[in-house]
């Protein structure tokens, strides 16, 4: 007879702390979510800026130079651009270690990167090498 009602008992319990940790996690994502707008006003000034400051060299110049005059003529709207997105991600990263994600999962596309980045570097031109050596053996 008690059995049911132990049941029913840790079933609510449990149910209560799901739904607090849930809430405690959707109010942190919702804060580091707060800035994405921001960014995107940032981005556009420093997009911006950069067509301008574009348009205003002189028609003479390198590429390399103009684009070294025009990064340095935006370089206050970049640096903001840069801060901010810094901090968004360091939000993130803290609303996810908040919520008890491991790493693997907070680092998301950071992992797929540094894969993607293993097999550019590493096994593609070992692949290769092997594949000329193989050509070259015949």
């Amino acid at each position: 007879m008690n059995a049911p009602r132990l049941l029913i008992a840790q079933f609510v319990a449990q149910s209560m702390a799901l739904f607090l940790v849930l809430s405690v996690i959707g109010g942190s994502l919702g804060t580091a979510r707060a800035g994405t707008g921001d960014l995107e006003i940032l981005e556009e000034a420093w997009y911006g800026c950069v067509r301008d400051a574009y348009a205003r060299q002189r028609p003479g110049q390198s590429r390399a130079g103009m684009q070294r005059n025009v990064l340095d003529e935006c370089r206050e709207q970049e640096d903001r651009l840069v801060a901010a997105t810094m901090r968004e991600h360091a939000r993130e990263d803290e609303a996810a270690r908040r919520a008890g994600l491991p790493l693997t999962v907070r680092a998301g596309a950071g992992t797929w990167a540094w894969a993607a980045s293993v097999a550019a570097y590493v096994v593609d031109p070992v692949t290769s090498w092997l594949q000329g050596w193989r050509a070259a053996a015949r």
